[in-house]
């Protein structure tokens, strides 16, 4: 059998982090039903190794046990992990926004792939930029790659426009659109604690500028100090959001959850939506006051009426389980909210800083009004993200050198 090394994992106070490796998993588990599949978790925690392990027990799971993973001469410090490079015929790295402007990632696992001539690939990535200390080195190194999949158009075109020739060089969505874990009962369990019916709430999930729960992984995006301007922003956020939540229950008369893709974001949305709350609001929502594995928030938002979301993955995680999800982004975030437009989803891809919570709201009651139509949507779009993963995974095969798949693709919408 053809062996794969995905290295994934990269964090679990964040669902999406965390649901990027049981999403590409199902989808290969699909698709490339003949590899053997090593996976290597940046970080883990016991929940998070369960899942994966009751989810996929054929899969070789190795968990981190450091934060260092190779010297910079290259060589692995744990001796699991080397084993598995050793075997590997494809080493790819999975998901996320590891390239950009923003901050220095050390591309180890990369550069180890290059120094020992063994194949490699960047699955699902986003491409925001590079450090000018980065460019040089990445573009040589990723010009080397076998193939380079980004979860959305923004990123394809501009590793174009740095001329770079990959292997392949494509549109492959996010490696979370692939995820099936649920803890039901964990998630019937929180909706009976909250009062909450099936199909009859709103799940709303902020995106602060606020400090990471591990202080050490502090950026511009999660700073360690907040600026005047930051905290107006998130003030301004907070303010679109708290209009959002006052139209559905003036529309609606239902509740609505703060749901947390990140874990920092609990006590983000107490202080800034939950305390500025009129009183007239507050008995209709309700708070997810400790943080999750994706399993149960997958559970959840399955059985929400809608998403409306700052982060990208909670609504993945929705439209994966059938539910509509309006990404509500700021484009400080990346470019990674693209990925829905390119999926057919651009009337539910909304900027904050230049849509207003009315919109947002106009859409929610279009939804409301024809369920049918949005669960449509919804149904066309994931079809849409299976034919392009399928895609993927067809150059996957060719680089392993697997024949056929044996059910045909399905044609890639366009």
């Amino acid at each position: 059998m053809p062996e794969i090394l995905l290295t994934s994992g990269w964090q679990t106070c964040n669902i999406g982090d965390i649901g990027h490796t049981p999403g590409t998993l199902a989808f290969w588990e699909k698709y490339i039903p003949e590899a053997s599949l090593s996976v290597y978790l940046h970080n883990w925690n016991d929940a998070v190794m369960q899942m994966l392990k009751d989810r996929f027990p054929a899969v070789t799971l190795i968990g981190a046990n450091s934060k260092q993973h190779c010297t910079p001469e290259g060589e692995l410090l744990d001796t699991r992990l080397d084993s598995a490079f050793g075997r590997a015929d494809l080493v790819v790295q999975n998901s996320g926004m590891h390239y950009n402007g923003f901050y220095d990632v050390d591309p180890w696992l990369i550069r180890k792939c290059v120094q020992e001539g063994k194949p490699y690939g960047l699955y699902g990535q986003s491409f925001d930029g590079f450090t000018d200390i980065q460019m040089p080195d990445m573009l040589k190194m990723l010009s080397e790659a076998a193939f380079i999949s980004c979860r959305d158009m923004r990123s394809v075109e501009y590793l174009h426009s740095l001329d770079l020739q990959p292997g392949w060089l494509g549109f492959g969505p996010d490696g979370c659109f692939g995820i099936d874990v649920r803890d039901d009962e964990r998630g019937e369990a929180l909706l009976k604690r909250l009062a909450l019916d099936r199909g009859e709430f709103l799940a709303l999930v902020l995106r602060s500028n606020t400090t990471s729960s591990d202080p050490s992984c502090a950026n511009v995006l999660n700073p360690l100090h907040i600026s005047e301007s930051d905290r107006l922003e998130n003030e301004r956020w907070a303010s679109q959001l708290i209009n959002v939540i006052r139209g559905w229950i003036e529309h609606t008369g239902k509740p609505v959850i703060l749901a947390p893709e990140v874990d920092k974001e609990i006590p983000a949305a107490h202080s800034l939506i939950w305390d500025q709350l009129p009183s007239s609001l507050r008995p209709y929502v309700r708070e997810v006051q400790s943080f999750w594995n994706v399993d149960e928030a997958a559970s959840v938002y399955a059985m929400a009426s809608a998403v409306v979301s700052m982060e990208p993955h909670s609504c993945i995680i929705a439209l994966a389980n059938g539910v509509p999800a309006i990404h509500f982004y700021s484009p400080k975030h990346g470019v990674k909210a693209q990925m829905f437009a390119d999926i057919g989803l651009s009337e539910w891809l909304c900027d904050i800083n230049r849509t207003s919570a009315e919109m947002v709201i106009r859409e929610l009651m279009r939804i409301e009004s024809d369920r049918g139509e949005a669960v449509n949507r919804v149904n066309t779009a994931m079809q849409r993200v299976h034919g392009y993963s399928r895609s993927v995974a067809e150059v996957i095969r060719q680089q392993l050198g697997l024949s056929t798949p044996i059910s045909s693709p399905a044609e890639v919408l366009t």
